[in-house]
C-alpha cells in the first residue's frame, strides 16, 4: 500500500509494474484526508464496501433481494473481503470495472443490443487502467461466444470490436509510457508469468493460498455450484454459462502459470469466487431450507472468523514459533567484537534453521561453553530473517519510524530528501513515516525510481538503510551502484513485548 503511495506523489501515465489507477486514486484519497494511515485505511474500507454493493446490486438484478442478501453474506464470510480490506491494494480499482464489465455482459445476452458492447468496453478500458489482466476479460468474452453455436455469429459484430477500439484509447497512456520506457511493463509482466521458478513449484503454494483466502468451504461449495447448475451452461445467453466462463477462465489461467511464474499470489483468484458468490447466491436459496442454509452461512462466516483471528492473534503474537534463522552479516557480528574463531567457526557450521530453539541449540554444537554465553545472543539475533514473516511486516511501522528520526536528529540530519534501501518496500514504508517523508530510492529495482534519480540522490542529503540480517549483502550491493561511502550512523530495533519486530542498520551517504 505505502509502495503505491509512493506512486500517488509522483503522478505519471503508467508506472514500472502496474498501470497509473491505484496511484490516481491513491492521489484523491489524500488530497480529500492527507498523508495519513488513517486516510488510506478508510479508503480502503470504502473501496472494498463498492466492491461488495456493486455485487449485491447486480445479483440483486439477476436473482432478486434474497439471493443477493446470501451472496452478501458469502462475500463477508471471506477472509479476502474482511481481513483483506486492511490495505488499499491495486485490485480493488481493477475488480469494480470487471464486475460492472461481467454484468453488461449478461445483460447483453439477455438483451443484445449494442449499446451493452459500449458500456463494456468503457468498463473495461478503465479495468485496464487498473490492472493488465483486464484483458482476460476479452479473452473470455470471445471464448464464450466461440463455445456457443448460437453466439459465434456475434464474433463478426462490428460494435464488438468498436469496443475494444474504445477500451484500448481508455488505455492509451499506458501505451504512451511504455513506447517512451522501452515497454518495461509488458516485458515485466511476461518474464514474471512464464519464468523465474521450477516446474509447479509455486502450483501447490498458490491453490491452498487460495483456499485459505476465500475459504475452503466456497471453494467446496463453488464446484457443487457449477455442477448444479450444468443444465444452464449449456445455454448459450444464460446467465449462468456468462459468469461460469467469465470467472473461471482467469482461475485456470493463473493456475496454468503458477506452473512456472516466478509469482503465483493466491488473490490472484478473486474473480473465480466473485462468481462462485454470483451463483450460489440463488443456488444455495433454491436447493436449501432456511434452517440448512442459515447454518452453512453461518459456518462460512464461523470459518472466516477462525481464519482471520488465527492471523491476527499470530501477527501480534505468535502462536507458535517459526522464524527462518540464517546467518549472512559477519561485519555486524565482526564490528561487535566477537573473535576470528568464532566467526571462522560460524562460517564453517552455518546452516538454515526454521525456529530459535534449533538455532540456539546448533549454537552449542558450534561454539564453546564461553563463547555461546557471551555471544549467543546478538548472534541469534543477526541470524534472524524478521522480514520472511509476511505478519511482522505490517506492525509497528510508526514506532520505527519515531526511532530513525530521532536517530537523525541526534546526528545533525533531521532532515532528508532521500532514503535508499535494496528492496523497494522498506524505503517506502520509511518515506511514509518519516516527518519530511522523502523519496525512497530501490537498488534492486532501478526502473522504479522515477522519482529519485541516482544523481539526484546522490546530492543528498540521503540516507541507507537495510535489515540486519541482510545487511552485508544490501551493502555490497549499494556499492555496486553508488560511488560514495556510507558513514555509520546507528541502529534501530523495534521491539513489541520483548519481540523484535525489525532491526535497520542506518548509514549516511557521504561524497
Amino acid at each position: 500500500m505505502l509502495d503505491h503511495w509512493v506512486w500517488s506523489r509522483y503522478l505519471s501515465l503508467s508506472y514500472y509494474e502496474h498501470p497509473p489507477m491505484i496511484a490516481w486514486l491513491i492521489r484523491g484519497i489524500t488530497l480529500i484526508g492527507g498523508n495519513t494511515e488513517t486516510a488510506l485505511e478508510v479508503g480502503s474500507q470504502l473501496m472494498t464496501i463498492s466492491i461488495v454493493a456493486l455485487t449485491y446490486a447486480g445479483t440483486f438484478r439477476l436473482y432478486g433481494r434474497q439471493a443477493a442478501l446470501v451472496t452478501l453474506l458469502i462475500l463477508c464470510s471471506m477472509p479476502y473481503f474482511t481481513l483483506g480490506s486492511i490495505f488499499l491494494h491495486i485490485t480493488q480499482p481493477f475488480l469494480i470495472f470487471w464486475i460492472a464489465a461481467l454484468f453488461l455482459l449478461i445483460r447483453f445476452h439477455q438483451q443484445p443490443e449494442n449499446k451493452w458492447l459500449l458500456w463494456i468496453g468503457l468498463a473495461a478500458g478503465f479495468g485496464a487502467l487498473s490492472k493488465y489482466i483486464m484483458l482476460l476479460f476479452y479473452i473470455g468474452l470471445f471464448l464464450h461466444l466461440f463455445l456457443y453455436r448460437k453466439t459465434r455469429r456475434e464474433i463478426l459484430n462490428p460494435w464488438l470490436y468498436t469496443a475494444g477500439l474504445l477500451s484500448l484509447a481508455i488505455f492509451v497512456p499506458v501505451l504512451l509510457w511504455n513506447a517512451q520506457h522501452d515497454w518495461i511493463s509488458f516485458r515485466w509482466q511476461m518474464e514474471k508469468g512464464t519464468s523465474g521458478a521450477e516446474f509447479g513449484e509455486n502450483t501447490l503454494a498458490f491453490t491452498v493460498g487460495h483456499l485459505l483466502l476465500f475459504s475452503p468451504l466456497w471453494a467446496l461449495m463453488g464446484g457443487l455450484g457449477i455442477w448444479w447448475v450444468r443444465d444452464r451452461l449449456v445455454q448459450a445467453r444464460s446467465p449462468e454459462s456468462v459468469i461460469v466462463v467469465i470467472s473461471i477462465f482467469p482461475l485456470l489461467f493463473f493456475t496454468l502459470m503458477s506452473l512456472k511464474g516466478t509469482i503465483a499470489d493466491p488473490h490472484w483468484a478473486n474473480l473465480a469466487y466473485l462468481g462462485i458468490a454470483i451463483l450460489l447466491g440463488k443456488e444455495l436459496l433454491w436447493r436449501f431450507k432456511k434452517k440448512t442454509l442459515y447454518v452453512l452461512l453461518a459456518t462460512g462466516i464461523i470459518i472466516n472468523a477462525a481464519l482471520t483471528g488465527t492471523v491476527v492473534t499470530h501477527a501480534l503474537n505468535p502462536l507458535f514459533d517459526w522464524m527462518p534463522y540464517e546467518l549472512k552479516n559477519y561485519a555486524y557480528l565482526e564490528s561487535k567484537g566477537l573473535p576470528e574463531s568464532t566467526l571462522n567457526a560460524l562460517q564453517e557450521n552455518n546452516k538454515r534453521f526454521l525456529n530459535a530453539a534449533q538455532y540456539r541449540a546448533d549454537l552449542r554444537k558450534i561454539l564453546s561453553a564461553q563463547e555461546f554465553e557471551d555471544y549467543a545472543e546478538v548472534i541469534q539475533k543477526t541470524a534472524m530473517d524478521v522480514s520472511a514473516d509476511r505478519l511482522t511486516r505490517v506492525l509497528e511501522w510508526d514506532k520505527t519510524g519515531e526511532q530513525l528520526q530521532q536517530l537523525l536528529i541526534q546526528k545533525g540530519i533531521p532532515e532528508i530528501a532521500y532514503i535508499v534501501s535494496r528492496e523497494y518496500q522498506l524505503s517506502s514504508a520509511l518515506s511514509f513515516y518519516l516527518p519530511h517523508q522523502p523519496w525512497p530510492h530501490s537498488i534492486e529495482k532501478p526502473e522504479r525510481n522515477l522519482w529519485s534519480p541516482i544523481d539526484d540522490v546522490k546530492k543528498g542529503p540521503a540516507i541507507f538503510v537495510c535489515e540486519l540480517q541482510e545487511c552485508q549483502g544490501g551493502i555490497e550491493d549499494y556499492y555496486k551502484r553508488f560511488s560514495m561511502t556510507l558513514r555509520y550512523l546507528g541502529e534501530i530495533e523495534t521491539s513489541r513485548e520483548k519481540r523484535m519486530i525489525r532491526n535497520l542498520q542506518v548509514y549516511e551517504l557521504v561524497l
